[in-house]
């Protein structure tokens, strides 16, 4: 019996490697533990897990494995002889190609951007034994078959024949994200259109997962619940609803690069105050030039305030092939593997246990 330990930091950790448990907990052979950064039971029982073998951060730390698997950095404990990253997204601000990464005996990297980051930014080889090259397990379901954008929007109440427009923000900062300077204005202009509308915010916007917000958007958006066109999703998983979605509405979050896959239009706010810091970050690492501020944004139709919006949006789901081309390439140069990532995982982990 081989055991394999899933670490995860918020709700949306478990939807990075979700699809790899799915395939591993159907062999007899594997024993699969959860942990967690605070509270397993909570964090686990919020995504449907129940009945599974949970175990807090500090006493799994005196457990054996033969191998952990952590979409973040949080699991530093080496019980395990080999000990994955699988990250928790890919986006122009690089978060994921930290200096911790390079703990993990080995790295299942996302896309061809971020392999070349990690050997820009750390000096490492293009062999480097720990990259290994999977792509992003999650985002396979929108390959597979397993989505049906009518059924989707059918169970959450919302009319079909409607165009939908999802607004999936960065997670927030203090000042500079377009949530913290736009967000009820965004969400309020945005409602007002004749379109279906997905409000998918951040785990790190909510309370639960961020004590110290500004906002308590949980309250916030109460205003909103049995409204005929709007939804507040507060599903772990964003994969179904940027799936029902025919716009995304972001900034610079990961999930512009995800929804490049299904090549369809985007409205990105500027947030030159957030992409600054990121560079400063960048700088600190010896990186000279920011991808973020260079090219990260070109791929969708920038606006600087929420009154901007609605001409923005109306203009995209009416001209939904323009920047096709550039969404393609995109997609191209973040992600291994599209529609075959889990697979590529899978078979990675049953070799490394070996």
């Amino acid at each position: 019996m081989k055991r394999i330990l899933f670490c995860a930091s918020t709700p949306l950790s478990y939807a990075m490697f979700k699809p790899i448990h799915r395939r591993l907990k159907e062999d007899g052979r594997v024993e699969i533990w959860f942990t967690a950064n605070h509270d397993a039971d909570a964090l686990y029982g919020t995504v449907g897990l129940h009945n599974e073998k949970t175990v807090g951060k500090y006493r799994s730390m005196l457990m054996r494995f033969d191998l952990c698997v952590c979409p973040s950095f949080f699991y530093t404990r080496k019980n395990a002889p080999v000990k994955v990253q699988i990250f928790h997204g890919c986006s122009l601000k690089n978060r994921a190609v930290h200096k911790d990464a390079l703990e993990y005996d080995k790295l299942f990297l996302v896309g061809p951007y971020m392999q070349q980051k990690f050997i820009s930014t750390w000096n490492l080889k293009e062999n480097d034994p720990r990259f290994e090259k999977i792509g992003m397990p999650k985002l396979d379901a929108f390959f597979d078959g397993s989505l049906n954008k009518n059924e989707i929007l059918e169970k959450l109440g919302l009319d079909p024949a409607l165009p939908t427009v999802i607004y999936a923000p960065t997670r927030p900062t203090p000042t500079s994200s377009s949530l913290s300077m736009y967000g009820p204005e965004t969400i309020d202009t945005i409602a007002q259109m004749p379109v279906n509308f997905l409000i998918k915010l951040h785990d790190r916007s909510f309370r639960q997962w961020r004590p110290k917000g500004k906002i308590d958007w949980a309250q916030w958006l109460q205003k909103y619940e049995g409204h005929k066109r709007v939804r507040v999703i507060h599903d772990y998983d964003v994969v179904p609803y940027l799936f029902a979605s025919d716009l995304l509405v972001s900034d610079i979050s990961s999930v512009v690069n995800e929804f490049s896959l299904l090549n369809r239009p985007m409205v990105l706010f500027a947030v030159p105050r957030l992409i600054a810091f990121h560079k400063k970050v960048e700088a600190k690492r010896g990186v000279a030039s920011s991808d973020l501020e260079d090219w990260g944004q070109d791929v969708g139709t920038a606006v600087q305030k929420p009154d901007e919006l609605q001409k923005a949006i109306a203009y995209c789901l009416e001209h939904p092939a323009e920047k096709e081309a550039m969404r393609r390439e995109f997609a191209q140069r973040f992600f291994f593997n599209p529609g075959q990532a889990t697979e590529k995982a899978v078979q990675k982990i049953y070799e490394l246990l070996c």
